[in-house]
């Protein structure tokens, strides 16, 4: 069927998860998608083997109108319906019938009788899974704790370490546990004080305890995801830690203890991510996208250097081969973790873009989108995502583009 054929034989139709349906105008079709691949370099041979593996899911960035004397009724008809977090079902002239979610909404109304909305517009799986016993924090500490038992088995099986390591290791370790030093608390500082202590001296035993001496090392990462304190500033503190575990590493024994801090502070990532309080950590799906956008830049660069850090088994002297089972259970914690982080995020609040129609102040804006508040907290809050100075507090110009959440 013809380009032409397919624009006749079809409407572009918007059902929206209260089960309404919208007919309206639409212009240009695009599309992206990634696929999850992997790029592996082999010494002496140029260029680079890409192993590709099944696609992401198709993004589309759409843009339509509602127009007419009644395009600012239809538009608000469809923002109310939007809300709704249930799937969309999009009948697309070119792509056929896509379900999925909005992440964001932008409306522009500066063409008087044209409403143009641009949604950011992902497909989705629409599956009813079946119920697991546990929860998905339950779900989650289970595979952190297995991948922290692991990294501490793989990394004491291996007998390759010298007295030299001892301070290296120990050296990291106080690194490491500076990045959390500000999230602990009065009731907090004293124990992760302890675990810190315990960490850094059991390093004295690494040639005769080694599987203690790391597991105490992966304890001083592990403990900071258990606490009551803000996900975004836990996931930053990890950040840190995991940028200051990345170094030169010269033997064997060097990149076995990145392998498993590495792992050890990506899997506490995974579980502090997901121990939230919902409205508070996580309120929009804009935050919740940054989240799995870095955890997965993450891990991505976590597998780059171990890649690149292996050494042929034939090389006895250095060979270095990460351990299987531990990459085995960091993918699929990893991918627990962004799949249910994606869900989370399909129903959280969604961005809403807005233009000013005629020049205005914030009382009257946050009232309009937010509500007021005796505290006036939603003032502060629409100041923030809305990025509003001193020189904009009294007067806000028309045109401004204005967000919220809903």
């Amino acid at each position: 069927m013809s380009w032409i054929d397919k624009l006749d034989n079809n409407v572009f139709s918007i059902k929206t998860g209260d089960g309404k349906e919208f007919f309206p105008l639409w212009k240009s079709a695009d599309r992206s998608k990634e696929f999850n691949a992997k790029a592996f370099d082999f010494i002496d041979v140029s260029g680079s083997f890409i192993e590709r593996k099944k696609p992401k899911s198709f993004k589309y960035p759409l843009t339509f109108y509602f127009q007419g004397d009644n395009n600012i009724e239809q538009s608000e008809a469809f923002d109310n319906s939007a809300n709704d977090n249930r799937y969309w079902t999009i009948n697309h002239p070119f792509y056929g019938v896509i379900k999925g979610q909005p992440l964001s909404i932008s409306f522009n109304d500066s063409n008087y009788n044209v409403t143009e909305i641009t949604v950011d517009f992902w497909e989705s799986i629409v599956l009813d899974l079946p119920k697991s016993n546990y929860s998905i924090k339950d779900n989650v500490l289970v595979k952190k704790d297995a991948i922290l038992d692991s990294s501490a088995t793989s990394y004491a099986s291996k007998d390759v370490f010298k007295s030299e390591d001892i301070q290296k290791n120990k050296t990291s370790l106080a690194i490491t546990a500076s990045k959390f030093e500000n999230l602990q608390t009065d009731d907090t500082f004293t124990e992760y004080s302890n675990i810190v202590s315990e960490g850094i001296k059991a390093s004295d035993n690494l040639l005769s305890d080694t599987f203690n001496a790391i597991d105490k090392a992966n304890e001083i990462l592990n403990y900071p995801s258990t606490i009551d304190s803000s996900v975004k500033d836990k996931l930053s503190a990890y950040k840190s830690a995991y940028n200051g575990l990345k170094s030169l590493f010269i033997t064997v024994a060097d990149k076995l203890f990145f392998e498993s801090q590495g792992a050890a502070c990506l899997a506490s990532y995974c579980n502090a991510s997901v121990n939230y309080t919902f409205g508070t950590d996580y309120t929009t799906s804009v935050e919740i996208e940054e989240v799995v956008s870095d955890l997965i830049a993450l891990y991505d660069d976590y597998l780059l250097l171990l890649d690149d850090n292996s050494v042929s088994i034939y090389d006895t002297g250095n060979t270095y081969q990460p351990d299987a089972l531990l990459m085995g259970q960091m993918n699929d914690l990893i991918t627990f973790t962004i799949g249910n982080l994606y869900v989370l995020a399909f129903e959280a609040k969604q961005q809403r873009i807005v233009y000013t129609d005629r020049d205005t102040n914030l009382i009257l804006l946050t009232h309009k989108y937010l509500g007021l508040d005796a505290d006036d907290e939603n003032i502060q809050s629409f100041k923030d995502i809305n990025g509003i100075q001193l020189k904009e507090l009294f007067k806000i110009k028309k045109g401004r583009e204005i967000k919220y959440f809903v």
